[in-house]
């Protein structure tokens, strides 16, 4: 008995070869040059940053006592002209400068987080 068309088509679609292992390792060897061509695109700075160091409790008191870094206090009457809640701070040491790392709660709800330069107060980014 003859095979209709759409069985034919079923037996190619559900029964196909395997594709012999030169080819398979063809296909890998393509795939690790698009994974190291792809690496090669991302800055190196970008994979090797590491995060800032945070102060423990005593290092931040001796940085405000010092003059390295301006009060808590006072970066938070600065950010409370906007309209958001400080949900969490850290003051933490980049390499050439202290920052409050600042983690934000707008009025819509949304998180959002702020870096402050702790020397002077002033906002260096938010996102």
């Amino acid at each position: 008995m003859p095979m209709s068309f759409f069985g034919a088509m079923h037996k190619l679609a559900v029964h196909k070869p395997a594709r012999p292992p030169a080819a398979r390792a063809r296909s890998r060897a393509w795939l690790a040059w698009g994974v190291f061509g792809a690496l090669a695109l991302v800055p190196i700075g970008a994979l090797a940053a590491e995060p800032p160091h945070c102060l423990s409790g005593e290092e931040q008191r001796a940085a405000i006592a010092n003059g390295k870094a301006v009060s808590y206090a006072s970066v938070i009457r600065t950010l409370h002209r906007a309209p958001k809640e400080v949900i969490a701070a850290r003051l933490c040491q980049e390499p050439d400068r202290l920052i409050y790392m600042l983690t934000l709660l707008g009025r819509d709800g949304k998180v959002r987080h702020a870096t402050i330069d702790a020397e002077n107060g002033a906002v260096v980014g938010e996102h």
